[in-house]
């Protein structure tokens, strides 16, 4: 258990050691999110046994459905937007980042929706794509009273 005691770290060596650990983090996640990539195209889950590539990364890999449900709609954007790989590697995008951002990618605007991400919280993300997709509603239809006889 004291493996994962950090009382012995001073403030800034905790911070810069977390710093450290974030960015492992992100370069591990989009190196998964490649793999998982080349799997689906592959449909290397087949040889493994497993009926789909969620079933595998569920039960064979044992991640959550959540995280699976991400991964698999990251890798499946990044494989038609390769910039994606590197954005999440450098943690300039997160998962859900590419999420919210792949059903709205296509070749004109890509590089111009993932610079506006960067660094973006999931929230700001959320109010960019709806400022930037969203269709005004068309004002509401007059109410027509018919005049009593």
């Amino acid at each position: 258990m004291l493996e994962y005691s950090r009382t012995h770290l001073g403030d800034s060596e905790l911070l810069r050691h977390d710093a450290k650990l974030v960015g492992q983090d992100c370069l591990t996640t989009s190196h998964l999110v490649a793999d998982i990539a080349e799997i689906d195209v592959r449909q290397a889950f087949r040889e493994a046994g497993f009926p789909s590539l969620f079933a595998f990364c569920v039960e064979g890999l044992h991640l959550s459905e959540d995280s699976t449900s991400k991964r698999i709609q990251a890798a499946r954007a990044a494989r038609r937007f390769p910039a994606l790989f590197a954005e999440m590697g450098q943690g300039r995008l997160h998962l859900t980042a590419v999420k919210l951002l792949a059903p709205h990618l296509t070749r004109e605007n890509a590089d111009e929706l993932i610079a506006a991400s960067a660094h973006k919280s999931c929230r700001e993300i959320e109010m960019y794509l709806a400022s930037r997709f969203s269709t005004p509603k068309p004002p509401p239809a007059s109410l027509i009273r018919a005049i009593p006889t």
